[in-house]
């Protein structure tokens, strides 16, 4: 008689935890027929605006030009360490020589940085137009000018240390 009471026990809890799974919670869609379906066309809207408005031109014409400063900076710069990286080919580290063209070297490295900065700020207005999805050929060329003069810039240097030897 026991195992009869526990049988009906279990199948009446099991029932009740069964029927607590199956509540109607109202979030099945409607069977109504819905517009397209009754052959109705919605009209097109215009296409919205761009999240970001394309960089003014201003904009990019001072960073074009803060791009080539820095970029003359450097080839300013640049004679004077390749003469003092000439002069300081095969001598020892502890020379005069060699700290003077270490010390022309890190100034033409500062040089460098202004100009790649000026390319990260291009970088970041690119970027920001790209995701607005407005792309802005202006200011790709900006960026392509620039970023191969940071590339001469870069050969410059590399070439310096060839020259003067580590």
């Amino acid at each position: 008689m026991r195992s009869q009471l526990k049988k009906s026990a279990i199948c009446v809890l099991l029932a009740t935890l069964t029927g607590g799974c199956a509540g109607d919670t109202g979030d099945y869609p409607s069977l109504a027929m819905r517009p397209f379906e009754r052959g109705v066309v919605a009209e097109t809207q215009a296409p919205p605006a761009p999240i970001r408005p394309a960089t003014p031109s201003a904009r990019i014409a001072q960073l074009r030009e803060a791009g080539t400063a820095s970029h003359s900076a450097f080839v300013a710069q640049e004679s004077v360490a390749a003469r003092l990286a000439r002069a300081a080919a095969g001598q020892p580290f502890e020379s005069n020589a060699r700290a003077a063209a270490l010390v022309a070297m890190a100034d033409l490295d500062a040089k460098r940085s202004a100009t790649a900065g000026t390319l990260a700020t291009i970088d970041v207005l690119a970027a920001e137009t790209a995701t607005a999805l407005a792309a802005d050929p202006a200011l790709g060329e900006t960026q392509t000018e620039i970023a191969a003069l940071l590339a001469r810039e870069d050969e410059a240097i590399a070439r310096l240390w060839g020259v003067m030897g580590s």
